[in-house]
């Protein structure tokens, strides 16, 4: 791992500097080092590369703690498992910023728990929205139908629905859930909201808590999306109850969790025509087995947990990074920070 100085417990006279330790991948740093640079009387950055090699661009360590910026470049490089041992690794994480919504992941879990500060991202909302429209646009406007008829050279009309005309039930109506909502109401389409805080929203016509779930409302929508974070009640939350409640002309949609659907109930449900069509974007096991009967299910669209994955996701996410990073040098209050409780919360659910 290169030898972190936090392994190795020697002195060094550059900590005397009273530096952080900034841990981040050496991608994202070759993009924000003009930013950072002003930075160098207080932070001190450590990079990682995809080769698991670790470098000090500016040639310092620190000496009060560890900041750990946890993005795509280091969660989805070849060399994420070095990352994690580094967190692991350091007496004192001070700060540990995720791009990620949840707190479910058990890395995510461990981290939680041993961060001073544990900061995460709802910047993702914006892509996943649009992802929820281009397949709610697929589905309702007969995509399949009009490239079967492309490719059979076939010149026909093919009668559509405009998804302007039709009604939504979002299950977890916070950040992802408020700009699909948004979108949607643009549109001119009716959405019911469900979550548990009290408070009405400009982008739904009904709001409901939870409890307030009824099969007449399941059954009222035309497509049923699930944005919820996943906990133990709503483990499994559509099952085959759930899906026997829904329209048969219905699109069903998740870009939560893959566990808050019983995925046999799903194909059991879609074989007999209730829903109609189901979008996913994550399941139960990532990556997905290839056995999986969901691959190849004709009333299924399947991407592989890639809602989010765009520039803009990106990009907003560095911004987000930066202006933490300044408030917690500054000593201000930072955005999108989890209290620890939410941590033990979670450990006792998924007993980590």
């Amino acid at each position: 791992m290169g030898g972190l100085y936090w392994q190795k417990g020697q002195p060094n006279q550059a900590r005397e500097r009273n530096l952080y330790d900034l841990l981040i991948h050496e991608r994202t740093f070759s993009r924000l080092e003009a930013r950072l640079k002003p930075l160098a009387e207080q932070i001190a950055p450590y990079t990682l590369n995809d080769s698991s090699e670790f470098r000090r661009p500016w040639g310092s360590e620190g000496s009060k703690g560890v900041i750990a910026y946890g993005n795509t470049d280091a969660f989805f490089s070849p060399a994420v498992r070095d990352f994690v041992k580094a967190v692991y690794a350091t007496p004192r994480l001070a700060w540990f910023q995720s791009i990620a919504a949840g707190l479910d992941n058990e890395f995510l879990q461990k981290v939680g728990q041993k961060a001073e500060i544990y900061t995460v991202s709802h910047v993702q909302a914006h892509a996943i929205a649009e992802w929820v429209l281009w397949a709610a646009f697929d589905f309702f406007g007969e995509g399949a139908a009009r490239r079967r008829s492309q490719q059979d050279r076939k010149w026909q009309k093919v009668p559509f629905r405009e998804v302007g005309e039709t009604r939504w039930l979002i299950y977890g109506f916070g950040h992802i859930g408020e700009n699909v909502g948004r979108r949607l109401k643009a549109l001119g389409a009716h959405v019911t909201g469900v979550r548990r805080s009290s408070a009405v929203s400009p982008f739904a016509d009904h709001m409901l808590h939870p409890d307030q779930l009824t099969e007449e409302e399941i059954g009222l929508a035309d497509a049923v999306l699930l944005c919820c974070p996943l906990t133990t009640a709503t483990e499994n939350l559509a099952d085959a109850n759930f899906f026997s409640a829904m329209s048969p002309s219905s699109l069903f949609l998740n870009v939560g969790r893959g566990p808050l659907v019983d995925e046999d109930a799903l194909v059991v449900a879609l074989d007999g025509g209730r829903p109609a069509h189901a979008a996913l974007d994550v399941t139960r096991q990532e990556p997905l087995p290839p056995g999986s009967p969901l691959w190849g299910h004709p009333a299924i669209t399947l991407t592989a947990h890639t809602a989010p994955t765009t520039a803009g996701t990106d990009r907003r996410n560095d911004e987000q990074f930066l202006e933490n990073l300044s408030s917690f040098l500054a000593g201000k209050p930072l955005r999108h920070e989890v209290d620890a409780e939410a941590f033990k919360a979670q450990s006792s659910v998924y007993g980590t």
